[in-house]
């Protein structure tokens, strides 16, 4: 609740995370094209999987 993703003392997240498009993380942030999504303007809903 704190604004930032929290981690342990090897970086590892202590709190669930996830990203647009369902992309994967594998030891670091998923590329901006593996989580991008179309937008044409109007509002949007997305559903996020988060990984804990």
């Amino acid at each position: 609740m704190n604004g930032k993703l929290d981690t342990n003392r090897l970086g590892a997240p202590t709190e669930g995370y996830g990203f647009s498009n369902d992309a994967k993380a594998f030891l670091k942030a998923p590329s901006f094209g593996a989580a991008r999504f179309p937008y044409g303007g109007q509002n949007v809903a997305l559903t996020i999987s988060l990984s804990y």
